[in-house]
């Protein structure tokens, strides 16, 4: 007899099927050792971060959240498109879209940073090219 045929077969007298067993019945009674309670992983009360100035916020939450961002500041166009729609509700899709307008003029403004940098390396690199070229040519 199978280990399922033999549970059908005791709980037979049920008048529910599928009827929770007694404690005594259940499987791993008795226990090895008795359950310890669990530990806290978090602690009871965070401590708020103090904001600072320049930080933008939700404009339904009155105060900042416990914990949040601080590494990338706001800054450029971008920046100020980014306050512009942390100012209007979040339900407005006025805030939304000036939240991607604002992630693709991000874009843009690295980018565009990233030329300026590549365009200024270029001549130091075409003159260090042209001395080398006449320092091996003699």
């Amino acid at each position: 007899m199978t280990d399922k045929q033999r549970q059908r077969y005791e709980h037979m007298d049920r008048p529910i099927a599928g009827a929770d067993v007694s404690a005594s019945e259940r499987p791993g009674v008795p226990m090895e050792k008795t359950p310890q309670p669990l530990t806290p992983t978090a602690p009871e009360h965070f401590e708020r971060m103090r904001p600072r100035r320049g930080l933008t916020h939700r404009r339904e939450i009155h105060q900042f959240t416990p914990v949040f961002g601080t590494v990338q500041p706001l800054r450029g166009i971008s920046g100020l498109l980014r306050r512009v729609a942390y100012s209007t509700h979040e339900t407005h899709a006025k805030h939304w879209m000036t939240l991607l307008l604002a992630d693709r003029v991000d874009v843009l403004e690295h980018r565009i940073a990233k030329l300026v940098k590549i365009t200024a390396l270029v001549p130091v690199g075409v003159a260090a090219l042209v001395l080398a070229v006449r320092f091996f040519k003699d």
